[in-house]
């Protein structure tokens, strides 16, 4: 009885090894990882044929990516609010085209929606049952502020399409796209799900500083706009300060649309609106270039003011190039202000390193130039070979001092006899003064 007792106890013992071993050793296997998909091809003759469709004709096309760009100051946020008020509501876009009603997805994480995103909605005449607002993730809602992560990718991206296609949404605003993380990496997702759902995907983006020439803007420099298939720009307008406009700077699937102008202004309450001007042709703008001098009107100011011998005055230069004179006076002043012209004088202008400019070589006033020849040197100076000097002490080299700097001594030479003696420069010893024949 206790030999069998004790071999129980041995194998309850040995049972416990054994589902212990196991438990350690299932913890240190890995889990097996999926292979990777492979890509796949199809035939192109499988593919359906459709036609192309706009949201905004010319500009945001259905089924594709349009990135908005903006340089400061240009209402990027205010214009994707316009934009989404116009889809909401079903009224004109900007430039009168009139839009199909649906619903608007906004990203817009760093504008409140309270006092921000709702009032100039409703401001731009839009529709808020039919925009919904992406908010942050809560993770966490057990304590006072909820802990809470930004909305990303690819993590959120079946989110994204469950709600497109539950609300079958026609406008997606990303504003800005830069605050969601990952997307870079799942543009070719984005772009997928835009042809899906044939829904109109704005990615926003800000500009650092204002394009030098907008219809020249430089190449890519960041993927979103290779992905994009139609490119907005927002800029100011050449010829008002005050006014701005809405470029389209990528269209491969169009021609290229009009030039929209804008002004920006506040209701009584301080909300902003956007009023449109209407069109401006490219010519205008090509004319008002402020960027590289591809302007022929640009080189033709400069060509006139370097042949010409004196700077001239502002309605003297546009007569002379034939420049519209409201245009050209804002012209002038932005080129000085680039460095292209200068104005020497009040009203006068002219081209930078013009002969006509007497510009000193240094800040330092010029020094007189002072005879030195009949100022004789020193008797018994060690330097009385030496070809005179301009009359500026030097303290860097064993020099002595010149009779047409009085009562300065040379601190080089400061305990020296010469120099703890001092210099009469009276007539009467300058005539007595040993003459200096070149010879020691």
């Amino acid at each position: 009885m206790t030999s069998d007792s004790h071999f129980d106890r041995l194998q309850r013992q040995l049972d416990r090894e054994i589902s212990h071993y196991e438990r350690s050793l299932s913890k240190q296997q890995q889990p097996e990882i999926p292979p990777a998909p492979r890509p796949t091809a199809h035939s192109l003759f499988n593919v359906p044929s459709k036609p192309l469709t706009w949201l905004w004709p010319g500009r945001i096309p259905l089924g594709h990516l349009t990135l908005l760009d903006a340089a400061p100051g240009c209402g990027l946020s205010l214009l994707a609010l316009t934009l989404a008020a116009c889809v909401s509501s079903g009224s004109p876009l900007p430039d009168g085209t009139s839009t199909q009603q649906g619903s608007v997805i906004l990203f817009a994480p760093y504008d409140s929606a309270s006092d921000t995103i709702k009032p100039r909605l409703q401001a731009a005449g839009g529709d808020p049952a039919r925009i919904l607002l992406l908010s942050p993730i809560v993770e966490d809602a057990s304590h006072a502020l909820a802990r809470t992560r930004s909305f990303a990718f690819p993590h959120d991206l079946d989110y994204l399409a469950s709600i497109i296609r539950t609300l079958g949404a026609r406008l997606v605003i990303l504003d800005p796209a830069s605050a969601i993380p990952g997307l870079s990496r799942c543009l070719p997702a984005l772009i997928e799900l835009a042809h899906q759902t044939n829904c109109a995907i704005l990615l926003t983006r800000s500009l650092r500083q204002s394009p030098a020439d907008p219809l020249h803007s430089p190449g890519p420099t960041s993927p979103l706009p290779e992905a994009a298939r139609s490119r907005l720009l927002l800029a100011p307008d050449p010829a008002d300060e005050c006014r701005h406009l809405l470029l389209t700077t990528k269209h491969p699937l169009c021609k290229q649309p009009g030039i929209l102008a804008y002004d920006i202004l506040a209701s009584e309450s301080g909300i902003p609106t956007i009023h449109w001007l209407g069109e401006r042709d490219h010519s205008h703008l090509a004319r008002l270039c402020t960027g590289p001098l591809r302007s022929p009107h640009r080189q033709a100011i400069l060509r006139f003011l370097q042949n010409s011998a004196t700077p001239h005055r502002i309605p003297d230069i546009l007569q002379a190039t034939s420049y519209d004179q409201e245009a050209g006076r804002k012209m002038l002043i932005r080129m000085r202000m680039a460095g292209e012209l200068v104005s020497p004088a009040r009203g006068l202008y002219t081209t930078a390193n013009h002969p006509s400019l007497a510009h000193p070589t240094d800040d330092t006033p010029p020094v007189p130039n002072v005879p030195t020849s009949q100022s004789p040197p020193l008797a018994n100076s060690p330097q009385s070979d030496v070809p005179p000097v301009p009359a500026i002490p030097l303290t860097d080299h064993a020099t002595s001092t010149i009779s047409t700097v009085p009562n300065v001594p040379n601190p080089a030479h400061s305990t020296s006899e010469v120099a703890q003696q001092p210099i009469d420069t009276s007539p009467a010893s300058l005539e007595s003064a040993p003459k200096n024949n070149g010879t020691s």
